[in-house]
């Protein structure tokens, strides 16, 4: 379930003329727990900064959808993004507890996007398990084939996919075919996640996912991924411009974390020509 938080900020993104394309801007970031927990050396203030620095980035990318991985006030709890400044925005928490530890995903939308339905949970069901969370959402800018979209933030586990595919269908009924949009930390290079969007998504594969290149993780002595992507099956779609971020704040000795990505989809408009199968 969702929760909105603050004062509303801003109007919604403004619609375009029938049949023209729709982009929509995402952000997202895995901070690592470390930070939020202060653990393992991370200094006390580095989830309240990163928290902020986090919106920042946010604001700056003009996102009208993001994805928080870690970023959490207990380690299956998802920090609220409005205390950190994302005001007016709707928040869905994806929380998965597991023995002493867990995980914490979270989406949030921007004004003008409309939460229909919402849940998370789980992706596996043992040790290696991390978290999603899915929303059904209305978009300001109607989509072809689209009434709702499916969007979905995950951290996915090291090895497979087991759990958490009945919630997405759940929230999303046929929304999943060829209405959804999926983000956050695969821990898999691009070629890796249409197997995993398989698992978890169903449907139709995605038919790109972007960035494909590396963001994790600092120390980079130390790690080495090609982990956070942006991925659609929306016929039609394409990606549109990404950036990936230069690590942030290190002076709070986050231990780990992922760069962050700023990425864009244009997605055909309704009343737009019909996409090739």
């Amino acid at each position: 379930p969702g929760a909105e938080g603050g004062s509303p900020g801003g109007g919604p993104p403004a619609a375009g003329p029938p049949g023209a394309e729709v982009h929509i801007s995402t952000f997202f970031w895995n901070v690592h727990w470390e930070c939020s927990m202060a653990a393992r050396g991370a200094h006390r203030s580095c989830k309240q900064h990163i928290g902020r620095r986090f919106v920042e980035l946010a604001e700056e990318s003009q996102a009208e959808i993001v994805a928080s991985i870690e970023l959490s006030d207990r380690m299956s709890d998802p920090a609220a993004l409005w205390r950190f400044g994302l005001r007016g925005w709707r928040q869905v928490d994806g929380r998965c507890a597991s023995g002493f530890n867990g995980d914490a995903a979270a989406l949030a939308f921007a004004p003008g996007w409309a939460v229909l339905d919402s849940d998370g949970g789980c992706l596996r069901h043992d040790s290696d398990t991390r978290a999603f969370a899915v929303a059904l959402v209305r978009p300001p800018s109607p989509v072809q084939g689209c009434p709702s979209l499916c969007v979905v933030a995950l951290h996915a586990p090291h090895s497979s996919i087991t759990k958490g595919a009945d919630v997405v269908h759940r929230v999303c009924g046929a929304a999943v075919e060829r209405c959804a949009i999926a983000m956050g930390d695969w821990n898999t290079p691009a070629a890796g996640v249409a197997g995993l969007w398989q698992a978890l998504i169903g449907g139709a594969g995605p038919s790109s996912s972007e960035p494909d290149e590396r963001t994790c993780c600092w120390p980079e002595s130390e790690h080495y991924g090609v982990f956070d992507h942006l991925a659609t099956n929306v016929a039609g779609a394409r990606p549109g411009a990404h950036t990936v971020h230069p690590y942030q704040l290190l002076e709070e000795n986050p231990v780990k974390q992922h760069r962050a990505v700023s990425a864009s989809l244009v997605l055909p408009g309704e009343g737009a020509a019909p996409a090739a199968a």
